[in-house]
């Protein structure tokens, strides 16, 4: 049943993985020729608000090419230098999206703080253009990774990418208005403040999980202290050692533990029915690969874990 539940789960992957690598494709394309655009009246008009916004439309370019490379490396087959096949690579992927976006920040923060004791004179109305095509291409982008977001790290990861972007530009848009009317230049500095802010604050969840499951840690979805009382509340089992869980990519995760029986007469069909249940009970808890070590009650005293 074990064996069973994996395969389920990989055939499920294999079927949406061509739909989300078109979602990706649709995406990229999208956001690079936006970027291309924002960078050009960027440039031409001075405004860094415009700068910053495309600055950090290329790092959800580079953050969307990762992610699919991820996807697809994970779903490639185990090899003998790795034995689990590549399906880290879509947490490792998630791992620079992050830094990605905190370089990008910290290069808007450097250069809003120039700007604020000389603000630029900058045409609101390219400005408040420019984002507002920014607003429709993130939305549709991002609409295109709703669906999967929430079962996939990474996933999730280009959705908040794309997300935000939106809601930057829609601030963009404002400061653009803002400015047209008032010509109040200096909004432009600290309108990219608050792009740097908003960046920082949506990342920094994804950045910690990210670098816990890199570095095999428990995922943030599994309450170790759950997954131990449910193995012991199984009747055959009286004690529990070496219990590990950690992500074996962004959407599987894994567990070794040993087990302790009971009692020592178990025949060998009967403790292969004991584990097929505590996989079925694993499974459901969203641990699909599991790998249980049966002792007896000799053995575990042995190791002084009585």
């Amino acid at each position: 049943m074990g064996e069973h539940q994996h395969e389920h789960g990989h055939d499920h992957s294999i079927k949406s993985l061509e739909q989300i690598s078109r979602a990706f494709y649709i995406g990229i394309f999208l956001n690079i020729a936006f970027t291309v655009i924002e960078f050009v009246v960027g440039y031409r008009t001075n405004s860094l608000a415009l700068l910053a916004d495309a600055s950090h439309n290329l790092s959800d370019v580079a953050s969307l090419v990762i992610s699919l490379i991820g996807l697809k490396l994970a779903q490639k087959a185990a090899t003998k230098a790795y034995t689990y096949g590549y399906k880290k690579a879509s947490i490792l992927a998630s791992l620079v999206n992050s830094v990605l976006l905190i370089t990008v920040v910290v290069n808007i923060f450097i250069e809003a703080a120039h700007r604020l004791t000389a603000p630029p004179e900058v045409p609101g109305k390219a400005i408040m253009i420019t984002a507002l095509i920014g607003v429709v291409i993130n939305t549709i982008s991002a609409f295109l990774f709703f669906k999967d977001q929430k079962e996939d790290i990474n996933i999730k990861g280009a959705y908040l990418h794309l997300m935000v972007d939106a809601l930057v530009s829609i601030g963009v848009v404002v400061s653009g208005v803002v400015i047209y009317y008032t010509g109040w230049g200096i909004l432009d500095p600290l309108i990219s403040f608050v792009i740097g802010i908003i960046i920082l604050i949506s990342t920094w969840g994804l950045l910690k999980e990210s670098l816990k499951l890199s570095m095999d840690g428990v995922p943030k979805d599994i309450d170790i202290a759950d997954i131990r009382q449910l193995l012991l509340d199984n009747q055959h089992v009286s004690h529990i050692h070496h219990l590990h869980v950690w992500a074996l990519s962004s959407t599987m995760n894994a567990l070794t533990a040993h087990l302790t029986l009971d009692q020592d007469n178990y025949s060998a069909r009967q403790i292969m029915n004991i584990k097929k249940h505590i996989k079925e009970e694993l499974a459901h808890h969203n641990i699909q690969h599991a790998t249980i070590e049966m002792e007896s009650l000799a053995e575990a005293c042995d190791e002084n874990c009585c």
